[in-house]
């Protein structure tokens, strides 16, 4: 296990499973999978990847069955916002690749890892589905899927964070917020108040992320390889 985390010492291991996952994509093991697990095979590899070592501590060669247990059916549902097929795809995509790169001598315990994951993997499902298992940043990016925003569009998530901001505040400033007409009045009228909306209604900070930065998305692939996940990396 590792003592302290490093930026550096996951940058090295996400390069280094996308590597194998890229390999895993062209073996009998991956054609064995079905089309639906195949679409989220590098997803489901990349982000057990990076929590097994940023939430668990681990490097590939230290995965275990007892932090996998931990992480598949806790940390996963709680922290990305994926589809049903992601939380589905995670059983059977992590017990083909755990004997491929066996196969391939990266890796000693597939076995016992492989039936661990494969006899938790209803709860993986059952957990994913539950709101209450769901981390809060989790949560509002549901609540936004669920309004028809794209969740992996920046300008759209910072503009449903602004209308949420503001009909929290309309709800203590005691505006009706049954009334569509009432709010929109409330929110126009805060939003002209303010130079551009910065000093009483705060615009969220989005960090401009960098062609090789990894995707706040859960796959752990850097931006310009992103499958458009989102995740919560702290709460």
């Amino acid at each position: 296990m590792v003592e302290e985390y490093s930026d550096e010492e996951m940058e090295e291991i996400l390069d280094r499973v996308y590597e194998w996952s890229v390999e895993f994509s062209k073996s009998q093991r991956y054609e064995a999978l079905t089309e639906e697990q195949k679409q989220e095979s590098e997803p489901v590899i990349m982000s057990f990847t990076e929590y097994m070592y940023s939430y668990h501590g681990l490097s590939p060669e230290e995965w275990d069955e007892d932090e996998l247990e931990e992480c598949c059916p806790d940390t996963l549902p709680r922290k990305v916002s994926a589809d049903e097929s992601y939380f589905k795809s995670i059983a059977p995509v992590l017990s083909a690749f755990f004997v491929f790169i066996e196969e391939k001598g990266l890796l000693r315990n597939a076995l016992n890892l492989t039936e661990r994951v494969k006899e938790i993997d209803e709860q993986i499902i059952e957990n994913a589905s539950d709101p209450g298992n769901w981390g809060p940043a989790k949560s509002f990016v549901m609540v936004a899927k669920d309004a028809g925003v794209d969740i992996t569009d920046e300008k759209e998530m910072g503009f449903f964070m602004l209308a949420q901001n503001l009909h929290q505040l309309a709800l203590m400033e005691g505006v009706n917020v049954t009334d569509d007409k009432k709010v929109e009045k409330f929110m126009l009228e805060k939003i002209a108040s303010t130079d551009a909306g910065s000093e009483n209604v705060k615009k969220p900070k989005h960090k401009k992320i960098g062609r090789n930065e990894h995707r706040p998305c859960g796959s752990g692939k850097k931006y310009k390889k992103c499958c458009g996940r989102l995740y919560d990396p702290k709460g």
